[in-house]
Protein backbone atom coordinates (compact mmCIF):
# COMPACT_ATOMS: atom_id res chain seq x y z
CA UNK A 1 0.00 0.00 0.00
CA UNK A 2 1.10 3.35 -0.95
CA UNK A 3 2.41 5.89 1.68
CA UNK A 4 2.03 9.66 1.19
CA UNK A 5 4.98 11.73 2.69
CA UNK A 6 3.92 15.16 3.54
CA UNK A 7 7.04 17.64 3.20
CA UNK A 8 7.35 20.70 5.76
CA UNK A 9 7.67 24.13 4.21
CA UNK A 10 9.59 26.66 5.97
CA UNK A 11 7.71 28.39 8.01
CA UNK A 12 9.77 31.66 7.94
CA UNK A 13 10.21 31.52 4.17
CA UNK A 14 6.22 30.68 4.00
CA UNK A 15 5.63 33.95 6.17
CA UNK A 16 7.56 36.37 4.19
CA UNK A 17 6.36 35.22 0.92
CA UNK A 18 2.78 35.67 1.70
CA UNK A 19 4.07 38.97 3.42
CA UNK A 20 5.59 40.35 -0.25
CA UNK A 21 3.28 38.65 -2.49
CA UNK A 22 -0.27 38.88 -1.15
CA UNK A 23 -1.00 35.51 -1.79
CA UNK A 24 -2.61 33.09 1.30
CA UNK A 25 0.22 31.09 3.14
CA UNK A 26 -1.51 28.01 1.77
CA UNK A 27 -0.80 28.93 -1.75
CA UNK A 28 2.57 29.97 -0.89
CA UNK A 29 3.33 26.82 1.23
CA UNK A 30 2.48 24.76 -2.10
CA UNK A 31 4.40 26.97 -4.48
CA UNK A 32 7.23 26.08 -1.98
CA UNK A 33 6.95 22.45 -2.20
CA UNK A 34 6.83 22.93 -6.37
CA UNK A 35 10.25 24.38 -5.66
CA UNK A 36 8.64 28.18 -7.23
CA UNK A 37 11.01 30.46 -4.27
CA UNK A 38 10.94 34.17 -4.94
CA UNK A 39 8.32 36.82 -5.53
CA UNK A 40 9.58 36.98 -9.27
CA UNK A 41 8.76 33.04 -9.45
CA UNK A 42 6.05 32.98 -8.00
CA UNK A 43 4.32 35.87 -10.06
CA UNK A 44 5.96 33.84 -13.73
CA UNK A 45 3.69 30.80 -12.31
CA UNK A 46 0.82 32.37 -10.90
CA UNK A 47 0.26 34.94 -14.24
CA UNK A 48 2.54 32.98 -17.10
CA UNK A 49 3.09 35.45 -20.10
CA UNK A 50 3.63 34.29 -23.61
CA UNK A 51 6.99 36.89 -23.37
CA UNK A 52 8.07 34.88 -20.62
CA UNK A 53 8.76 31.74 -23.57
CA UNK A 54 12.01 30.58 -23.63
CA UNK A 55 13.98 31.30 -26.64
CA UNK A 56 13.95 28.72 -28.85
CA UNK A 57 18.09 29.31 -30.04
CA UNK A 58 18.85 27.92 -26.50
CA UNK A 59 18.91 24.46 -28.23
CA UNK A 60 22.35 24.52 -29.83
CA UNK A 61 21.87 23.34 -32.93
CA UNK A 62 18.56 25.26 -33.47
CA UNK A 63 20.09 28.07 -35.57
CA UNK A 64 21.35 25.12 -38.16
CA UNK A 65 18.16 23.30 -38.13
CA UNK A 66 16.64 26.54 -39.02
CA UNK A 67 19.41 27.32 -42.24
CA UNK A 68 18.53 24.06 -43.34
CA UNK A 69 15.38 24.34 -43.56
CA UNK A 70 15.03 27.75 -45.05
CA UNK A 71 17.55 26.30 -47.75
CA UNK A 72 14.93 23.63 -48.55
CA UNK A 73 12.27 26.42 -48.66
CA UNK A 74 14.15 28.23 -50.82
CA UNK A 75 15.35 25.16 -53.03
CA UNK A 76 11.54 23.72 -53.34
CA UNK A 77 13.01 20.99 -51.36
CA UNK A 78 10.33 18.29 -50.75
CA UNK A 79 10.13 17.80 -46.81
CA UNK A 80 9.01 14.89 -44.93
CA UNK A 81 7.45 15.66 -41.38
CA UNK A 82 7.55 12.16 -39.95
CA UNK A 83 5.57 11.95 -36.39
CA UNK A 84 4.12 9.33 -33.95
CA UNK A 85 0.64 8.10 -33.20
CA UNK A 86 0.00 9.51 -29.98
CA UNK A 87 -1.95 12.75 -29.68
CA UNK A 88 1.34 14.51 -28.57
CA UNK A 89 2.94 12.95 -32.00
CA UNK A 90 -0.08 14.34 -34.12
CA UNK A 91 -0.06 17.63 -32.51
CA UNK A 92 3.89 18.31 -33.51
CA UNK A 93 2.83 17.20 -37.04
CA UNK A 94 0.26 19.28 -37.13
CA UNK A 95 2.30 21.89 -36.30
CA UNK A 96 5.35 21.51 -38.45
CA UNK A 97 3.00 20.32 -41.64
CA UNK A 98 0.87 23.45 -41.29
CA UNK A 99 3.53 25.64 -40.63
CA UNK A 100 5.78 25.23 -43.46
CA UNK A 101 2.30 24.65 -45.61
CA UNK A 102 1.70 28.42 -44.96
CA UNK A 103 5.47 29.19 -45.65
CA UNK A 104 4.97 27.48 -49.21
CA UNK A 105 6.86 24.24 -48.59
CA UNK A 106 6.57 21.03 -50.92
CA UNK A 107 6.35 19.26 -47.57
CA UNK A 108 4.30 15.65 -46.79
CA UNK A 109 3.19 14.19 -43.60
CA UNK A 110 3.94 10.51 -42.08
CA UNK A 111 2.88 8.93 -39.02
CA UNK A 112 3.60 5.25 -38.88
CA UNK A 113 0.04 3.01 -38.09
CA UNK A 114 1.31 -1.16 -38.11
CA UNK A 115 5.22 -0.56 -38.20
CA UNK A 116 5.28 0.96 -34.73
CA UNK A 117 7.15 3.74 -33.27
CA UNK A 118 10.17 5.68 -35.14
CA UNK A 119 11.63 5.60 -38.10
CA UNK A 120 11.82 2.49 -40.78
CA UNK A 121 14.38 2.03 -43.06
CA UNK A 122 11.57 1.02 -45.47
CA UNK A 123 9.95 4.09 -45.43
CA UNK A 124 12.92 6.48 -45.32
CA UNK A 125 13.75 4.51 -49.01
CA UNK A 126 9.84 4.97 -50.11
CA UNK A 127 10.27 8.53 -49.69
CA UNK A 128 13.74 8.42 -50.76
CA UNK A 129 11.87 7.80 -54.37
CA UNK A 130 9.68 10.62 -53.77
CA UNK A 131 12.28 12.54 -53.85
CA UNK A 132 12.44 13.46 -50.00
CA UNK A 133 15.64 15.27 -49.07
CA UNK A 134 15.38 16.38 -45.86
CA UNK A 135 13.30 14.50 -43.03
CA UNK A 136 12.06 16.25 -39.97
CA UNK A 137 11.04 13.65 -37.37
CA UNK A 138 8.64 15.03 -34.39
CA UNK A 139 7.45 13.38 -30.86
CA UNK A 140 10.37 10.76 -32.44
CA UNK A 141 13.46 9.77 -33.93
CA UNK A 142 16.23 10.37 -30.84
CA UNK A 143 17.32 6.53 -30.67
CA UNK A 144 17.36 6.05 -34.68
CA UNK A 145 21.11 5.42 -34.65
CA UNK A 146 20.77 3.21 -37.68
CA UNK A 147 17.63 4.77 -39.59
CA UNK A 148 19.33 8.12 -39.80
CA UNK A 149 22.79 6.28 -40.71
CA UNK A 150 20.67 4.88 -43.54
CA UNK A 151 19.16 8.04 -44.15
CA UNK A 152 22.29 10.51 -44.82
CA UNK A 153 23.70 7.32 -47.25
CA UNK A 154 20.77 7.76 -49.10
CA UNK A 155 21.33 11.63 -49.40
CA UNK A 156 18.97 12.74 -46.79
CA UNK A 157 19.30 15.28 -43.80
CA UNK A 158 17.30 14.58 -40.98
CA UNK A 159 16.44 17.04 -38.32
CA UNK A 160 15.68 15.08 -34.92
CA UNK A 161 13.41 16.64 -32.87
CA UNK A 162 11.76 15.06 -29.36
CA UNK A 163 11.44 14.96 -26.11
CA UNK A 164 12.32 11.55 -25.33
CA UNK A 165 15.05 10.03 -23.00
CA UNK A 166 18.54 10.35 -24.74
CA UNK A 167 20.34 6.89 -25.37
CA UNK A 168 23.59 6.68 -25.05
CA UNK A 169 24.76 6.96 -29.00
CA UNK A 170 23.32 9.93 -30.47
CA UNK A 171 21.88 9.63 -33.70
CA UNK A 172 24.42 11.63 -36.24
CA UNK A 173 21.30 14.02 -37.80
CA UNK A 174 21.78 17.15 -39.50
CA UNK A 175 20.76 18.45 -36.45
CA UNK A 176 19.21 16.98 -33.02
CA UNK A 177 16.88 18.94 -30.84
CA UNK A 178 15.95 17.40 -27.84
CA UNK A 179 16.18 19.15 -24.37
CA UNK A 180 17.20 15.61 -22.42
CA UNK A 181 20.68 15.76 -24.53
CA UNK A 182 23.25 15.08 -22.11
CA UNK A 183 24.99 18.03 -23.90
CA UNK A 184 22.08 20.73 -23.87
CA UNK A 185 21.49 23.31 -21.84
CA UNK A 186 17.93 24.65 -23.03
CA UNK A 187 16.76 25.42 -19.49
CA UNK A 188 13.32 23.58 -19.44
CA UNK A 189 13.76 19.91 -19.77
CA UNK A 190 9.87 19.01 -19.69
CA UNK A 191 8.85 20.15 -23.44
CA UNK A 192 6.59 17.36 -24.90
CA UNK A 193 7.19 16.41 -28.03
CA UNK A 194 4.97 19.22 -29.65
CA UNK A 195 6.30 21.69 -27.39
CA UNK A 196 10.29 20.85 -29.03
CA UNK A 197 8.48 21.03 -32.58
CA UNK A 198 6.57 24.23 -31.25
CA UNK A 199 9.99 25.66 -30.63
CA UNK A 200 11.53 24.91 -33.78
CA UNK A 201 8.96 26.42 -36.03
CA UNK A 202 8.82 29.47 -33.88
CA UNK A 203 12.61 30.05 -34.56
CA UNK A 204 11.83 29.34 -38.20
CA UNK A 205 9.11 32.30 -38.10
CA UNK A 206 12.01 34.55 -36.58
CA UNK A 207 14.54 33.55 -39.08
CA UNK A 208 12.60 36.07 -41.39
CA UNK A 209 13.76 38.91 -39.11
CA UNK A 210 16.56 41.30 -39.71
CA UNK A 211 18.19 40.37 -36.76
CA UNK A 212 18.72 36.73 -37.50
CA UNK A 213 21.71 34.78 -37.45
CA UNK A 214 23.27 38.37 -37.10
CA UNK A 215 25.70 39.83 -34.23
CA UNK A 216 24.35 42.46 -32.05
CA UNK A 217 26.45 44.08 -29.24
CA UNK A 218 24.09 45.82 -27.08
CA UNK A 219 26.11 48.33 -24.58
CA UNK A 220 26.42 50.82 -21.46
CA UNK A 221 28.36 53.58 -20.11
CA UNK A 222 28.76 54.79 -16.70
CA UNK A 223 30.35 58.59 -16.47
CA UNK A 224 31.82 61.08 -14.14
CA UNK A 225 28.80 63.37 -15.41
CA UNK A 226 26.02 64.18 -18.14
CA UNK A 227 28.12 66.21 -20.53
CA UNK A 228 30.64 64.33 -23.22
CA UNK A 229 32.48 67.21 -23.70
CA UNK A 230 33.43 67.78 -20.27
CA UNK A 231 32.76 64.45 -18.73
CA UNK A 232 34.36 60.63 -19.37
CA UNK A 233 34.05 57.11 -19.35
CA UNK A 234 34.22 55.04 -16.10
CA UNK A 235 33.12 51.99 -17.59
CA UNK A 236 31.86 49.87 -20.37
CA UNK A 237 29.80 47.18 -20.22
CA UNK A 238 28.25 45.38 -23.17
CA UNK A 239 27.01 41.70 -24.38
CA UNK A 240 27.25 40.09 -27.49
CA UNK A 241 23.87 38.57 -29.11
CA UNK A 242 23.31 36.39 -31.75
CA UNK A 243 19.36 35.65 -32.07
CA UNK A 244 19.31 37.37 -28.77
CA UNK A 245 21.37 34.54 -27.10
CA UNK A 246 24.42 36.22 -25.15
CA UNK A 247 27.83 34.62 -26.61
CA UNK A 248 30.58 37.21 -25.30
CA UNK A 249 30.76 39.97 -22.48
CA UNK A 250 33.21 42.92 -22.15
CA UNK A 251 33.51 44.78 -18.87
CA UNK A 252 36.01 47.18 -18.41
CA UNK A 253 36.64 50.14 -15.35
CA UNK A 254 38.43 53.01 -17.18
CA UNK A 255 40.57 55.29 -15.04
CA UNK A 256 39.21 58.88 -15.87
CA UNK A 257 41.66 62.16 -15.76
CA UNK A 258 40.00 64.04 -13.68
CA UNK A 259 37.71 62.67 -9.82
CA UNK A 260 34.31 61.13 -10.04
CA UNK A 261 32.39 63.57 -8.06
CA UNK A 262 30.33 61.96 -5.25
CA UNK A 263 27.25 62.56 -6.00
CA UNK A 264 27.57 60.52 -9.44
CA UNK A 265 29.57 58.06 -7.22
CA UNK A 266 26.59 58.15 -5.13
CA UNK A 267 24.47 56.77 -8.42
CA UNK A 268 26.48 54.03 -10.14
CA UNK A 269 28.86 52.98 -7.11
CA UNK A 270 32.26 53.51 -8.73
CA UNK A 271 34.88 55.20 -7.15
CA UNK A 272 38.20 56.81 -7.94
CA UNK A 273 39.65 53.84 -5.31
CA UNK A 274 38.02 51.63 -7.91
CA UNK A 275 39.41 52.88 -10.96
CA UNK A 276 43.02 53.73 -10.10
CA UNK A 277 44.55 50.84 -11.21
CA UNK A 278 42.27 50.71 -14.76
CA UNK A 279 43.40 50.98 -17.88
CA UNK A 280 42.70 54.90 -19.39
CA UNK A 281 39.70 55.35 -21.98
CA UNK A 282 42.23 55.17 -25.26
CA UNK A 283 43.47 51.28 -24.52
CA UNK A 284 40.03 50.78 -23.58
CA UNK A 285 38.51 51.46 -26.48
CA UNK A 286 41.22 49.87 -28.48
CA UNK A 287 39.76 46.70 -26.99
CA UNK A 288 36.21 47.71 -27.39
CA UNK A 289 36.36 48.51 -30.99
CA UNK A 290 37.80 44.91 -31.52
CA UNK A 291 34.56 43.50 -29.67
CA UNK A 292 32.33 45.46 -31.27
CA UNK A 293 33.88 44.49 -35.36
CA UNK A 294 30.69 45.55 -37.69
CA UNK A 295 27.98 44.18 -34.67
CA UNK A 296 24.74 46.15 -35.00
CA UNK A 297 24.87 48.46 -31.74
CA UNK A 298 22.13 48.63 -29.53
CA UNK A 299 22.07 51.23 -26.27
CA UNK A 300 19.03 52.30 -23.94
CA UNK A 301 19.07 56.18 -24.53
CA UNK A 302 22.03 55.74 -26.87
CA UNK A 303 22.27 59.33 -28.11
CA UNK A 304 23.88 59.72 -24.10
CA UNK A 305 26.24 56.53 -24.97
CA UNK A 306 27.31 57.12 -28.02
CA UNK A 307 28.44 60.80 -27.99
CA UNK A 308 30.82 59.53 -24.90
CA UNK A 309 31.67 56.49 -27.72
CA UNK A 310 32.25 58.74 -30.74
CA UNK A 311 34.18 61.21 -28.97
CA UNK A 312 36.37 58.49 -27.32
CA UNK A 313 37.00 56.78 -30.35
CA UNK A 314 37.62 60.16 -32.27
CA UNK A 315 40.67 61.19 -29.91
CA UNK A 316 42.65 57.71 -30.68
CA UNK A 317 41.80 58.11 -34.48
CA UNK A 318 39.05 56.54 -34.91
CA UNK A 319 35.38 55.92 -35.99
CA UNK A 320 32.72 53.98 -35.22
CA UNK A 321 30.41 53.61 -38.28
CA UNK A 322 28.14 50.75 -36.81
CA UNK A 323 24.24 50.77 -37.43
CA UNK A 324 22.73 51.96 -33.92
CA UNK A 325 19.35 51.14 -32.06
CA UNK A 326 18.08 52.99 -29.26
CA UNK A 327 15.50 50.88 -26.68
CA UNK A 328 14.55 54.10 -25.56
CA UNK A 329 13.12 55.33 -29.14
CA UNK A 330 12.01 52.01 -29.62
CA UNK A 331 10.37 51.64 -26.56
CA UNK A 332 8.39 55.09 -27.19
CA UNK A 333 6.61 53.39 -29.72
CA UNK A 334 5.87 50.24 -28.90
CA UNK A 335 4.86 51.25 -25.20
CA UNK A 336 3.74 54.74 -25.19
CA UNK A 337 1.46 54.78 -22.73
CA UNK A 338 4.29 53.38 -20.09
CA UNK A 339 7.09 54.65 -18.33
CA UNK A 340 10.54 54.15 -20.36
CA UNK A 341 12.98 54.20 -18.37
CA UNK A 342 15.44 50.86 -18.37
CA UNK A 343 14.23 49.62 -14.51
CA UNK A 344 10.82 50.65 -15.02
CA UNK A 345 10.54 48.54 -18.59
CA UNK A 346 12.27 45.63 -16.80
CA UNK A 347 10.00 45.95 -13.89
CA UNK A 348 6.76 45.96 -16.42
CA UNK A 349 8.19 43.18 -18.46
CA UNK A 350 9.22 40.92 -15.24
CA UNK A 351 13.09 40.90 -16.56
CA UNK A 352 15.39 40.58 -13.33
CA UNK A 353 18.30 43.22 -12.68
CA UNK A 354 21.14 42.24 -11.14
CA UNK A 355 22.79 45.75 -10.54
CA UNK A 356 21.24 49.16 -11.54
CA UNK A 357 23.31 51.54 -13.04
CA UNK A 358 26.34 49.02 -13.45
CA UNK A 359 27.63 49.12 -17.38
CA UNK A 360 27.72 45.01 -17.71
CA UNK A 361 24.09 44.80 -16.06
CA UNK A 362 22.47 47.74 -17.50
CA UNK A 363 23.49 46.06 -21.03
CA UNK A 364 22.52 42.37 -20.06
CA UNK A 365 19.31 44.22 -18.99
CA UNK A 366 18.52 46.44 -21.88
CA UNK A 367 19.42 43.37 -24.24
CA UNK A 368 16.37 41.41 -22.42
CA UNK A 369 14.22 44.38 -23.34
CA UNK A 370 15.41 44.44 -26.81
CA UNK A 371 14.22 41.43 -27.36
CA UNK A 372 10.96 41.62 -25.52
CA UNK A 373 10.45 44.80 -28.09
CA UNK A 374 11.44 42.76 -31.17
CA UNK A 375 8.71 40.20 -30.31
CA UNK A 376 6.38 42.68 -30.39
CA UNK A 377 7.28 44.31 -33.66
CA UNK A 378 7.90 41.24 -35.42
CA UNK A 379 4.60 40.30 -37.25
CA UNK A 380 5.65 36.57 -38.31
CA UNK A 381 7.06 35.41 -35.07
CA UNK A 382 3.92 36.81 -32.70
CA UNK A 383 1.37 35.32 -35.66
CA UNK A 384 2.97 31.91 -35.49
CA UNK A 385 2.70 31.66 -31.94
CA UNK A 386 -0.23 33.25 -31.75
CA UNK A 387 -1.86 30.37 -34.19
CA UNK A 388 -0.47 27.53 -33.09
CA UNK A 389 -1.14 27.48 -29.24
CA UNK A 390 -4.28 25.57 -29.58
CA UNK A 391 -2.05 22.58 -30.85
CA UNK A 392 0.75 22.77 -28.88
CA UNK A 393 -2.18 23.70 -25.56
CA UNK A 394 -3.61 20.03 -26.79
CA UNK A 395 -0.19 18.14 -26.76
CA UNK A 396 1.30 19.28 -24.15
CA UNK A 397 -1.97 18.27 -21.91
CA UNK A 398 -2.11 14.55 -23.52
CA UNK A 399 1.54 13.74 -23.09
CA UNK A 400 0.76 14.46 -19.15
CA UNK A 401 3.81 16.72 -18.52
CA UNK A 402 4.53 19.21 -15.51
CA UNK A 403 2.52 22.04 -16.21
CA UNK A 404 5.37 24.74 -15.04
CA UNK A 405 7.14 26.94 -16.99
CA UNK A 406 6.65 27.07 -20.80
CA UNK A 407 3.83 24.00 -20.90
CA UNK A 408 2.02 26.50 -18.15
CA UNK A 409 2.17 29.06 -20.49
CA UNK A 410 0.77 27.00 -23.44
CA UNK A 411 -1.56 25.37 -21.37
CA UNK A 412 -3.08 28.76 -20.08
CA UNK A 413 -2.57 30.42 -23.19
CA UNK A 414 -3.58 27.61 -26.08
CA UNK A 415 -6.84 25.62 -24.21
CA UNK A 416 -8.94 28.63 -24.78
CA UNK A 417 -8.17 28.76 -28.08
CA UNK A 418 -8.77 25.24 -28.62
CA UNK A 419 -11.91 25.58 -27.68
CA UNK A 420 -12.88 28.83 -29.82
CA UNK A 421 -10.93 27.21 -32.84
CA UNK A 422 -12.76 27.79 -36.54
CA UNK A 423 -11.29 24.30 -37.69
CA UNK A 424 -14.79 22.00 -38.01
CA UNK A 425 -13.33 19.09 -36.25
CA UNK A 426 -12.56 20.23 -33.46
CA UNK A 427 -15.94 22.32 -33.22
CA UNK A 428 -17.45 18.78 -34.02
CA UNK A 429 -15.42 16.84 -31.19
CA UNK A 430 -16.77 19.85 -28.26
CA UNK A 431 -20.28 19.41 -29.70
CA UNK A 432 -20.47 15.45 -29.82
CA UNK A 433 -19.02 15.68 -26.43
CA UNK A 434 -20.89 18.43 -25.16
CA UNK A 435 -18.61 20.23 -23.60
CA UNK A 436 -19.81 24.08 -22.27
CA UNK A 437 -17.10 26.60 -22.57
CA UNK A 438 -17.13 27.16 -18.40
CA UNK A 439 -16.37 23.72 -18.32
CA UNK A 440 -13.50 23.71 -20.73
CA UNK A 441 -10.59 22.93 -18.65
CA UNK A 442 -6.90 21.52 -19.20
CA UNK A 443 -8.64 18.24 -17.01
CA UNK A 444 -11.64 18.28 -19.30
CA UNK A 445 -8.83 18.18 -22.44
CA UNK A 446 -7.15 15.53 -20.61
CA UNK A 447 -10.27 13.46 -19.76
CA UNK A 448 -12.18 13.81 -22.57
CA UNK A 449 -11.05 15.07 -26.06
CA UNK A 450 -7.46 13.85 -25.47
CA UNK A 451 -8.63 9.72 -24.96
CA UNK A 452 -10.70 10.02 -28.18
CA UNK A 453 -8.19 11.12 -30.34
CA UNK A 454 -5.45 8.99 -29.56
CA UNK A 455 -7.94 5.54 -29.61
CA UNK A 456 -7.48 6.10 -33.65
CA UNK A 457 -3.67 5.63 -32.78
CA UNK A 458 -4.28 2.72 -30.97
CA UNK A 459 -5.66 0.83 -33.76
CA UNK A 460 -2.70 1.98 -35.82
CA UNK A 461 -5.24 4.99 -37.81
CA UNK A 462 -3.60 8.08 -36.15
CA UNK A 463 -3.96 9.54 -39.38
CA UNK A 464 -7.99 10.05 -38.75
CA UNK A 465 -7.29 12.09 -35.85
CA UNK A 466 -4.11 14.04 -37.34
CA UNK A 467 -6.57 15.05 -40.67
CA UNK A 468 -9.99 15.74 -37.86
CA UNK A 469 -7.65 18.69 -36.49
CA UNK A 470 -6.34 20.43 -39.54
CA UNK A 471 -8.99 20.14 -41.98
CA UNK A 472 -10.73 22.78 -43.20
CA UNK A 473 -13.80 20.76 -44.73
CA UNK A 474 -16.99 20.00 -43.04
CA UNK A 475 -18.16 17.56 -44.18
CA UNK A 476 -15.22 15.63 -43.84
CA UNK A 477 -14.76 16.79 -40.49
CA UNK A 478 -18.06 15.03 -39.90
CA UNK A 479 -17.00 11.64 -41.56
CA UNK A 480 -13.46 11.69 -39.71
CA UNK A 481 -15.18 12.23 -36.27
CA UNK A 482 -17.33 9.39 -37.30
CA UNK A 483 -14.87 6.64 -38.00
CA UNK A 484 -12.91 7.62 -34.93
CA UNK A 485 -16.07 7.69 -32.24
CA UNK A 486 -16.77 3.85 -33.75
CA UNK A 487 -12.89 3.20 -32.77
CA UNK A 488 -13.27 4.74 -29.47
CA UNK A 489 -16.19 2.40 -28.41
CA UNK A 490 -13.63 -0.81 -30.21
CA UNK A 491 -11.24 0.65 -27.50
CA UNK A 492 -13.35 0.82 -24.53
CA UNK A 493 -14.45 -2.90 -24.98
CA UNK A 494 -10.67 -3.89 -26.07
CA UNK A 495 -9.29 -2.13 -22.75
CA UNK A 496 -11.74 -4.15 -20.70
CA UNK A 497 -10.74 -7.01 -21.97
CA UNK A 498 -7.14 -6.59 -22.41
CA UNK A 499 -6.57 -5.41 -18.75
CA UNK A 500 -8.14 -8.53 -17.40
CA UNK A 501 -6.03 -10.83 -19.37
CA UNK A 502 -2.65 -8.74 -18.43
CA UNK A 503 -3.57 -8.97 -15.06
CA UNK A 504 -4.37 -12.91 -14.66
CA UNK A 505 -1.23 -13.37 -16.87
CA UNK A 506 0.69 -11.50 -14.80
CA UNK A 507 -0.28 -12.96 -11.73
CA UNK A 508 0.12 -16.49 -13.52
CA UNK A 509 3.44 -15.53 -15.26
CA UNK A 510 5.55 -13.46 -11.91
CA UNK A 511 6.00 -13.98 -8.41
CA UNK A 512 4.07 -11.16 -7.10
CA UNK A 513 5.33 -11.00 -3.80
CA UNK A 514 9.33 -11.35 -4.70
CA UNK A 515 10.06 -10.17 -8.12
CA UNK A 516 11.55 -6.84 -8.48
CA UNK A 517 9.89 -6.11 -12.10
CA UNK A 518 7.30 -8.21 -13.94
CA UNK A 519 7.63 -9.29 -17.36
CA UNK A 520 4.45 -10.57 -19.06
CA UNK A 521 4.05 -12.03 -22.64
CA UNK A 522 0.70 -13.22 -24.08
CA UNK A 523 0.27 -13.59 -27.65
CA UNK A 524 -3.82 -13.77 -27.93
CA UNK A 525 -4.51 -10.29 -27.52
CA UNK A 526 -4.89 -7.22 -29.84
CA UNK A 527 -2.52 -4.54 -30.19
CA UNK A 528 -3.95 -0.91 -28.60
CA UNK A 529 -3.91 -0.57 -25.22
CA UNK A 530 -0.92 -2.41 -23.80
CA UNK A 531 0.33 0.90 -22.14
CA UNK A 532 -3.60 1.51 -20.63
CA UNK A 533 -3.12 -2.18 -19.06
CA UNK A 534 0.56 -1.47 -18.12
CA UNK A 535 -0.26 1.59 -15.56
CA UNK A 536 -3.18 -0.25 -14.37
CA UNK A 537 -1.26 -3.17 -12.95
CA UNK A 538 1.38 -0.40 -11.77
CA UNK A 539 -1.56 1.09 -9.57
CA UNK A 540 -2.91 -2.66 -8.61
CA UNK A 541 0.92 -4.07 -7.69
CA UNK A 542 2.80 -0.73 -7.51
CA UNK A 543 6.05 -2.62 -9.70
CA UNK A 544 7.11 -1.86 -13.16
CA UNK A 545 6.21 -3.74 -15.48
CA UNK A 546 7.16 -5.40 -19.51
CA UNK A 547 4.11 -6.15 -21.48
CA UNK A 548 4.33 -7.57 -24.42
CA UNK A 549 2.35 -9.25 -27.01
CA UNK A 550 3.60 -12.19 -29.44
CA UNK A 551 2.65 -11.30 -33.30
CA UNK A 552 4.81 -13.38 -35.65
CA UNK A 553 8.23 -12.95 -35.07
CA UNK A 554 8.00 -9.81 -33.10
CA UNK A 555 6.89 -9.35 -29.77
CA UNK A 556 6.05 -5.67 -29.41
CA UNK A 557 4.56 -3.97 -25.80
CA UNK A 558 5.53 -1.49 -23.06
CA UNK A 559 7.06 -0.75 -20.48
CA UNK A 560 5.64 1.13 -16.82
CA UNK A 561 7.76 2.40 -14.22
CA UNK A 562 7.13 3.59 -10.81
CA UNK A 563 9.01 6.59 -9.40
CA UNK A 564 12.99 6.65 -8.89
CA UNK A 565 12.84 3.28 -11.23
CA UNK A 566 14.40 4.55 -14.38
CA UNK A 567 12.77 2.05 -17.13
CA UNK A 568 14.80 3.59 -20.37
CA UNK A 569 18.27 2.76 -18.61
CA UNK A 570 17.08 -0.44 -17.64
CA UNK A 571 15.98 -1.49 -21.33
CA UNK A 572 19.21 0.13 -22.65
CA UNK A 573 20.88 -2.12 -20.74
CA UNK A 574 19.32 -5.17 -22.76
CA UNK A 575 19.45 -3.21 -25.94
CA UNK A 576 21.23 -6.04 -27.92
CA UNK A 577 17.74 -7.81 -27.65
CA UNK A 578 15.39 -5.55 -28.87
CA UNK A 579 14.71 -3.94 -31.97
CA UNK A 580 13.82 -0.52 -31.35
CA UNK A 581 12.57 1.08 -28.06
CA UNK A 582 11.86 4.69 -26.80
CA UNK A 583 9.91 6.84 -24.16
CA UNK A 584 10.68 8.28 -20.47
CA UNK A 585 11.71 7.24 -17.27
CA UNK A 586 8.63 5.73 -16.54
CA UNK A 587 6.98 4.92 -20.51
CA UNK A 588 8.22 3.20 -22.99
CA UNK A 589 7.26 1.32 -26.15
CA UNK A 590 9.50 -1.95 -27.47
CA UNK A 591 10.14 -4.22 -29.27
CA UNK A 592 12.51 -7.48 -30.02
CA UNK A 593 12.09 -10.51 -31.89
CA UNK A 594 10.39 -13.52 -30.38
CA UNK A 595 13.31 -15.64 -30.06
CA UNK A 596 14.60 -13.15 -27.56
CA UNK A 597 12.02 -13.62 -25.72
CA UNK A 598 12.20 -15.92 -22.32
Amino acid sequence: MKQWKIKQSDIALTDELSAKTGYSKIVISILLQKGINTPKQIEKFIHPRISDLHNPFLFSDMEKAVKRIRRALDRREKILIYGDRDVDGITSTNIAYLYLKELGADVLWYIPSDEGYGLHNELIEKYKKEGVSLIITVDCGITAVEEVNFATSRGIDVIITDHHEAPFELPKAFALIDPKCPQEKYPFKELAGCGVAFKLFQAVAFSYSDYFAKDIVVLDIETTGLSPLMDEIVEIGAVKIRNFIEVEKFSELVKPKKSIPKNVSAIHGITDDDCKLSPEISLVMKKFLSFIGESILVAHNSNFDMAFLYRSAKKIKKEIPNVVIDTLELSRKLYPFKSHGLDALAEDMNIEMSQYHRALSDAATASKVFERLVLLQEKKQRKFIEEYLYLVSLGTVADIVPLVSENRIFVKYGVPLLYNSKKPGISAMIDNLQIEKKSFTAKKVSWSIVPLLNSAGRYGKAVLSAELLITDDKARADALLDEILEINGERKDLQKINIKSFIDETVKQNDIENDKIFVTVVDNLKHGVTGIAANQIIREFGKPVILLILEGDEAMGAARSIGGFDIVSAIEKCKDIVVKYGGHKAAVGLSMKVEKVD
